[in-house]
């Protein structure tokens, strides 16, 4: 068996971003950046009032004071989307409103609860600092200068970053196309009535929504029978029309695990079997020169191992380099008694309790097959292998999922 970071490293290791293409804007969420892009325009493109008040010459309130105060006659008004373009005289002020431009000869902007006026004069009763309340040209982006890098994850805030420098499209990273086969005689799709021996084909909607988070497109096929040539015919089928072949089950030492005879026969097999629990069985390799990866076929092995191997790949196909998760130290809230031979991923709850404090919950019991164990989970405890009973108030590592 290998460990985790050395099954990741050999996932991810030589793989390149997919090819660009071009998508709308609005469309753009979620989306990765296929290469760097620079600024167009000057953020904030020219000098503006961060407050509502009066433009002026700091230079002209240097001697202000409470008993002393200094008379500026009113010129006018500046408002946001309709310049005047007059300058400023010495001694004088303009109203002016937030966004507006600070006029020629203006430097400083004073707001207006805190001066007094009669409407022509205005008076200010403390000197006003050189650029008080103004927005500087480029303060934020300068034009031709980098903006944002290759394999940016495109957020709210960043797509709102590129509509200010006036971005229609952008060039994203094609999407992978992520096949998904679930093998075995056993497995009907949700809605069909079960016959003695049959379940629920539950792992291929679990892993097309777990495509589809991780930013991919999942392509989901019907169940593959306990068949080599119907086994063989899906593998061959799945690398003509996807960029990833996922599948879950067949992976193995039974009888029936026919994934990893096909791999070994038809394709390429660089490791399998991995340091870890859930998920030992993982097969990593090729098929018609696609990357190939085998989850085990319990359902809760197979997200765990799409999280740690499947996710990464994606990821990295989609130009992301930073694909690992956030990990966060927390206590447990409860006593853990399960140790394991293996390094385990112990789902856990994230709540507060009576005091405030953030804790870990195991949710419950850890067997692979039972999805029960997803309900509340916000991260995987990650537990070295022969560690345990876990006290109540120890410190783990926990990944967010």
């Amino acid at each position: 068996m290998i460990t985790v970071e050395d099954a990741q490293l050999r996932i991810v290791r030589d793989k390149i971003p997919l090819p660009q293409e071009l998508t709308d804007l609005r469309d753009a969420l979620g989306r990765t950046l296929h290469h760097g892009l620079v600024s167009r325009l000057d953020l904030p493109p020219f000098d503006n009032a961060s407050m509502d008040g009066y433009a002026l010459r700091a230079e002209d309130t240097t001697t202000a004071s409470p008993t002393h105060p200094a008379s500026l006659s009113i010129d006018g008004l500046e408002a946001a989307g309709h310049p005047t373009s007059v300058a400023l005289r010495p001694k004088t002020a303009r109203k002016i409103m937030t966004g507006a431009p600070i006029p020629p000869g203006a430097n400083a902007v004073i707001p207006v609860e805190e001066v007094h006026t009669n409407g022509v004069i205005l008076s200010i009763h403390h000197p006003v600092p050189l650029g008080l309340y103004v927005r500087q040209q480029a303060q934020d982006m300068r034009r031709e200068e980098p903006l944002l890098s290759a394999g940016a994850l495109l957020t709210p805030g960043l797509i709102g970053i590129l509509a200010s420098q006036g971005f229609v499209q952008v060039p994203v990273t094609r999407k992978p196309r992520v096949a998904i086969l679930a093998t075995g005689d056993e497995l009907v799709n949700p809605g069909t009535d079960l016959l003695p021996g049959q379940i629920p084909n539950s792992n291929s909607y679990a892993l097309a929504a777990a495509v589809v988070e991780a930013g991919g497109l999942a392509i989901d096929y019907s169940p593959v029978a306990d068949d080599l040539d119907a086994v063989n015919q899906a593998l061959h089928r799945a690398a003509a029309d996807a960029d990833i072949i996922l599948s879950s089950g067949g992976v193995s030492v039974g009888d029936y695990d026919l994934v990893r005879t096909v791999l070994d026969r038809e394709g390429t097999l660089d490791f399998w079997r991995v340091d870890m629990k859930p998920g030992k069985p993982v097969a990593f390799g090729t098929i018609d020169h696609t990357p190939f990866l085998g989850l085990p076929g319990n359902p809760v092995s197979s997200l765990v191992t799409f999280e740690l191997f499947a996710r990464p790949l994606i990821r990295t196909l989609l130009g992301d380099s930073c694909w690992q998760r956030l990990t966060i130290e927390l206590p447990l809230a409860t006593a853990f008694p399960e140790v394991s031979d293996r390094r385990h991923y112990v789902r856990v709850a994230l709540r507060r309790d009576e005091e405030g404090t953030l804790k870990a919950w195991p949710t419950g019991r850890q067997d692979s097959h039972l999805q029960t164990s997803w309900l509340d989970a916000r991260g995987l405890m990650v537990v070295p292998a022969h560690q345990g009973p876990l006290a109540q108030g120890s410190i783990w590592p926990i990944m967010m999922i």
